[in-house]
């Protein structure tokens, strides 16, 4: 039950900080360089479908967990149990809600799926670091504050998630429109540098409420999971610098090289952010602490 909850988590995960960080994107590419990013029509709804459906399953798997039973999977008494007598029941049906807005939205107003995209699945996102492991660390006066980071560590992980799919879709559909690509790149290196360094930060502060904690025997599995994290995620830095300062100039200079290189560089990052979400279904459901 852990491992196909851990891979249900991971797809939540992937499905909202794509539909947000491909619409936050776009909505800045559209103000900043008049380009229009035109995604397949299904893409924001389908990615808005399986939060929606991933969010209301999580919940059938915590139900599982408080009953001890996999048996008692989806079952109403502890569903809801846990949507109404839980902190994370009620967090989760604020963003039940919320996701199911959105579909309603896009699907009756195709022409504002961007902004409603950004703000919608922006706002179902911060709310995953409510009930987080670095928001229950800790010394309770600071719960708050601690979920406010790790909301931050969330929204910057998807806006560059979300726009790496963007660029992706772009460089496969067009790709010998090299100005729109370059344009493009340049402004996620601005905006994601930014994003990057709100990651590290928010990041190492959820690490240190996390494990800073005194003569506390810390568990093997959570600190493995974390550093396949970290791992990955310095992979992914330094592929983004590799597309900054390498493929960018190639391809202002129009070097066959840098066009053939680009698309791998993007789909290795998507990859490694694709098992970065992995671990990060694990590590939601592993104690830090031996037991």
């Amino acid at each position: 039950m852990t491992f196909a909850f851990a891979l249900i988590r991971a797809l939540h995960f992937a499905s909202l900080m794509t539909l947000f960080g491909a619409c936050a994107f776009g909505w800045i590419a559209r103000t900043r360089l008049r380009c229009d990013i035109v995604l397949p029509r299904a893409f924001l709804p389908a990615c808005g479908g399986i939060a929606l459906a991933t969010a209301l399953v999580s919940v059938g798997f915590v139900a599982g967990e408080m009953t001890g039973s996999e048996g008692a999977l989806f079952a109403p008494a502890p569903v809801s149990q846990v949507l109404f007598h839980s902190l994370y029941g009620h967090i989760a049906l604020e963003r039940i809600v919320l996701l199911a807005a959105f579909l309603v939205i896009v699907w009756s107003m195709p022409s504002g799926q961007q902004i409603t995209g950004a703000v919608f699945g922006g706002v179902a996102l911060a709310l995953l670091g409510v009930t987080s492991h670095a928001a229950a660390a800790g010394v309770a006066p600071f719960e708050n504050l601690r979920a406010m980071i790790d909301a931050l560590h969330l929204l910057a992980a998807g806006f560059w998630i979300g726009s790496l799919a963007v660029l992706a879709f772009v460089v496969v559909r067009a790709p010998r429109e090299t100005a729109k690509q370059i344009s493009l790149l340049r402004l996620l290196s601005r905006w994601g540098a930014f994003a990057v360094a709100i990651l590290v930060v928010s990041g190492t502060i959820n690490g240190i409420a996390i494990l800073d904690m005194q003569g506390i025997r810390w568990s093997p599995a959570y600190l493995t999971w974390l550093a396949v994290k970290l791992v990955l995620a310095g992979l992914m830095i330094a592929l983004a610098l590799t597309n900054r300062f390498g493929v960018v100039p190639g391809l202002a200079r129009g070097e066959k090289e840098a066009a053939e290189t680009l698309p791998l560089t993007l789909f290795a990052e998507l990859g490694s952010a694709a098992l970065i979400l992995i671990a990060v279904g694990f590590l939601g459901l592993t104690a830090p602490m031996q037991m």
